[in-house]
């Protein structure tokens, strides 16, 4: 036992030995780390990067900076962790390093295109539309017309293009009974071939179709019609003023039937305080969901002059922009027509000028047009879109709001809902037509009708610009 003992310890004292003298050998010295790093340069395209190839210290801290040539732009870095597209970027050097500078030419553009941001700019086209001319387009950001329509009719106003090619819009029949800017008449279809499929006309005495339309997803059309009242019967609803008045209808087009098949008259709708013994007579401010009739005395009797409109489909309500009223009014189409003409058919929801009802609250709209929901951005979608014209000051704004789930009639009145995004600039003012549309990318296109269009990034910057030859009602993109 004594003796195994010994020879366990002898073997332990040996393997240890060993292992102190392995530690001590030469071949157990650190490797000492590279003083230098070699840095290989490229560049895609043409232009110059800083610093060049070589070598550089260990964890020197590199600078690089990008400078494009005459045509060219500086598109991104290749080489890094991920793709940057800033021109100037920092790298610690701790390893060999392989960095290219990618520089793309400018494409050849249009002398109408003032701005051009190739970066940050949407690359979708826009359907140009000629304020109440003959032409439309489907433009690139270039400048470049991709395909152009000609009609053989002025425009109503509104037209809008399909993903088969054919269009729906808005035209002035040859003769009228009475008209204000913006007027139509006419509701036409054409195929991808400029065929006319079929056509709908509201133009009499006391009707004309104007301005807006917004096609529904059962495929009917959502139409704005101006209603006329002979000077005896705007007396009976409590009219201020001396003549006939023309007041705001919808209506709900089926194109399969050619029937009307729901209606919204705003004459359903009214309170007025100037006659006790007409019809509508009550306080303005306590029932702010109804229209007070003589909120304008306006000469020529159009006292209303609605420009657009647009469907909500998930609350199942109606945006309605209300010009001289400087208003955006929701208006409920759950209901049958009998139904909406009763007090379920009073106004949801209004915004933009609470003194239309007598309200102190704070006024944001002065004259309005294109009112629209966010489609296209997940960030964004829901909200709702405005172009306010600013005639009081001359000075346009974009107006973006989020807007409540749901929408009830509050005999108290209401609020303006949050204004979460807004947009001007000292030279962006058209007191008429214009709008204001979200693109998929995040960025804004506004149509500034006497201009052209902008394109604006959500921080407000510029980056696109397009100066047309005549006047635009709106542009519209698809993505």
């Amino acid at each position: 036992m004594h003796n195994l003992f010994k020879v366990v310890l002898e073997k332990f004292l040996f393997l240890f030995v060993f292992l102190v003298f392995l530690n001590c050998t030469p071949d157990s010295e650190e490797v000492e780390s590279p003083t230098t790093f070699d840095l290989t340069v490229g560049i895609e395209g043409e232009g110059s990067v800083s610093p060049q190839s070589g070598s550089y210290s260990s964890n020197e801290t590199l600078l690089f900076k990008a400078t494009p040539s005459t045509g060219y732009y500086f598109d991104r870095w290749l080489g890094l962790d991920s793709e940057v597209e800033r021109e100037e970027v920092e790298v610690i050097l701790n390893r060999n390093f392989q960095i290219t500078a990618v520089f793309l030419p400018y494409p050849e553009l249009s002398d109408e295109v003032l701005v051009y941001n190739p970066k940050k700019v949407d690359s979708n086209p826009v359907f140009m539309i000629e304020n109440g001319g003959k032409n439309t387009s489907l433009t690139a950001k270039t400048g470049e017309d991709l395909q152009t329509w000609n009609y053989t009719a002025n425009l109503g106003n509104d037209i809008e293009l399909f993903p088969d090619g054919s269009v729906l819009g808005l035209f002035k029949p040859e003769t009228i009974s009475f008209s204000f800017g913006g007027y139509g008449g006419i509701l036409k279809k054409f195929d991808s071939s400029g065929l006319l499929e079929w056509e709908y006309e509201v133009n009499s005495e006391k009707e004309l179709l104007h301005h807006d339309f917004d096609l529904l997803p059962n495929g009917n059309i959502l139409l704005m019609v101006w209603e006329g009242f002979s000077a005896e019967e705007a007396v009976a609803l409590g009219y201020s003023g001396v003549g006939p008045i023309y007041l705001e209808k919808i209506i709900e087009f089926n194109p399969q039937s050619q029937e009307v098949v729901w209606e919204w008259r705003s004459a359903d709708h009214l309170v007025q305080e100037f006659n006790e013994e007409a019809l509508n007579y009550g306080s303005v401010a306590n029932q702010p969901e109804k229209i007070d009739l003589n909120y304008n005395n306006i000469e020529n009797g159009d006292l209303m002059h609605a420009n657009g409109l647009y469907y909500d489909q998930a609350r199942d309500v109606i945006f309605f922009s209300v010009n001289f009223y400087s208003e955006v009014w929701v208006i409920p189409h759950q209901y049958d027509t009998e139904t909406t003409r009763g007090s379920s058919g009073d106004l949801l929801f209004r915004f933009g000028n609470p003194s239309a009802y007598k309200s102190e609250d704070e006024r944001l709209f002065y004259n309005n047009h294109h009112p629209t929901l966010v489609e296209h951005h997940p960030d964004t979608k829901g909200n709702f879109l405005i172009y306010m014209n600013g005639s009081e000051e001359e000075q346009s704004v974009v107006y973006e709001f989020s807007l409540p789930d749901v929408f009830e009639s509050d005999s108290q009145g209401w609020t303006t809902p949050e204004v979460v995004w807004s947009f001007t600039n000292p030279d962006l003012f058209f007191g008429k037509i214009s709008g204001a549309y979200r693109l998929p990318n995040g960025n804004t296109l506004i149509c500034e009708g006497d201009f052209g269009y902008w394109e604006v990034t959500p921080q407000g910057e510029v980056v696109w610009k397009y100066q047309g030859q005549y006047n635009f009602w709106r542009g519209y993109v698809y993505p």
